[in-house]
């Protein structure tokens, strides 16, 4: 199964999501450890403070011992609610002193680090998790080392509280505007490809290319305007072409005129009564499609007034009356019968006698002697000539209104135009062929537009 090329919009919107989506990733992910990297910052700093007002009330007695002076500086980390404790160390690790909500903690004093320098840790204990400052000061000629632990999970601390609730509210309002983005990438594109899209339309058409089609929708996009350019001098190519191919068969056509008509004069003094008939035979043949070539050639040039009314049944009665003569003579018979006294539709008369000359001329060269060839006008403004021949095989019914197309070469008189103008005056009439065969029964049949009776 052939796959169907995909959307530029689609392609765009699909690239632009993973870009959005990995943007709002990397913004999270970014606007996250700098709230992290902040919080720790002020963390920090909040238990250096502590630690500092603790060495502040730290002091030797009259006799040469530590003691601990509570003051409001340090009264945070004294308060058993605020979720700060700390523990005074000694060299060895022996707990000199500690805070009232000590006996909560049971953070152990071995993973509490005395270092020459102050360090900063986050530790666990049980379902706990603590932040801490060790800080080392002298007391005399005395070294501890000053503890200050904030319980995280303390109600009191609230930043990491905070930090999730905003990345919880920032994706919650974050990720409708994100999807209002890409609607309104939607519109944008939308609006971009819009020339492109009138540019595509203006080349969509039913039936038959016109010469002077041409993309020239000067809002194009830069990027694609190349391959607009391409397209148009493309078009010329064909369309000079194509005058060409035309101009040429009518010149040649009526080129051919006067040399036709100088070997008809000779003909007639040809003595053989056989070989002049025969003369005379070939060069209405040639003469036949020499005028087929020319009614060709103007149907290609001139535009046909195909909205003029015209009645159908009065066309095909006096067609037929014109080329009974004609069936007559090959020994086929032929009938007319209309569903309506009048058949109004909307065409060209002169042209549509010359499509059911040409299907009536087809019918009598491919049926058989005796045969009938009926034609039928249809009170819905269709045109049929039916006769009962053999039939033009399934196969070939594709290549049947080609021009020059007959099915053996060797055998036949016919010029294989007469079927091509049939069709070409249906494409002038907006409408087409439409051709039904068996053996015994093949009918041609054309829809014209029918005009309401007022």
């Amino acid at each position: 199964m052939k796959r169907q090329p995909r959307s530029l919009m689609a392609q765009i919107l699909r690239w632009h999501a993973v870009a959005v989506l990995i943007t709002a990733i990397a913004v999270a992910g970014s606007v996250y450890l700098f709230l992290d990297t902040t919080a720790a910052r002020i963390q920090q700093q909040t238990l250096h403070v502590h630690a500092q007002a603790l060495r502040q009330a730290l002091s030797h007695d009259g006799t040469g011992r530590l003691r601990l002076t509570q003051d409001s500086t340090s009264a945070a980390v004294f308060s058993p609610g605020a979720g700060f404790s700390f523990r005074i160390l000694d060299r060895s690790g022996t707990v000199l002193f500690q805070s009232q909500s000590q006996s909560k903690m049971v953070l152990p004093t071995a993973n509490i680090p005395l270092e020459d320098e102050e360090s900063f840790f986050r530790r666990q204990s049980r379902r706990t998790f603590y932040a801490g400052t060790s800080y080392p000061a002298r007391i005399g000629n005395e070294r501890v080392w000053i503890a200050v632990l904030q319980n995280l999970t303390h109600p009191d601390y609230i930043l990491d509280d905070l930090l999730a609730q905003f990345l919880l509210y920032g994706m919650a309002i974050v990720a409708p505007l994100l999807l209002l983005l890409l609607a309104i990438d939607v519109l944008i594109i939308r609006r971009a490809v819009l020339p492109v899209r009138r540019a595509s339309a203006s080349l969509e058409i039913a039936e038959g290319v016109p010469l002077d089609l041409r993309l020239h929708d000067e809002r194009l996009p830069a990027e694609v305007r190349p391959l607009a350019l391409a397209v148009n001098a493309m078009l010329e190519r064909l369309a000079s072409s194509y005058r060409m191919q035309r101009d040429f068969t009518a010149d040649a056509a009526h080129e051919l005129r006067t040399p036709i008509a100088v070997a008809r004069l000779r003909v007639e003094g040809v003595d053989d009564p056989g070989l002049r008939g025969q003369l005379r035979s070939d060069l209405d043949m040639l003469g036949r499609i020499v005028e087929q070539l020319l009614e060709i050639a103007e149907l290609e040039t001139v535009g046909l007034d195909t909205a003029a009314s015209v009645d159908l049944v009065r066309i095909v009665t006096d067609g037929v009356a014109s080329i009974a003569p004609l069936a007559f003579r090959a020994g086929k018979s032929i009938a007319f019968s209309s569903e309506a006294d009048k058949v109004v539709i909307a065409g060209h008369a002169a042209w549509i006698a010359k499509a059911l000359g040409c299907l009536i001329e087809n019918a009598v060269t491919h049926s058989g002697e005796g045969h009938e060839i009926e034609v039928t006008v249809g009170a819905d403004g269709t045109l049929a000539v039916c006769d009962d021949g053999s039939g033009v095989p399934e196969q070939d019914q594709a290549a049947i209104f080609r021009r020059f197309w007959k099915r053996n070469r060797s055998a036949g008189r016919s010029s294989g135009l007469g079927l091509a103008i049939v069709a070409q005056v249906a494409e002038a009439h907006q409408t087409t062929v439409t051709l039904t065969s068996r053996p015994g029964r093949t009918r041609f049949a054309i829809a014209f537009r029918l005009i309401p009776a007022r």
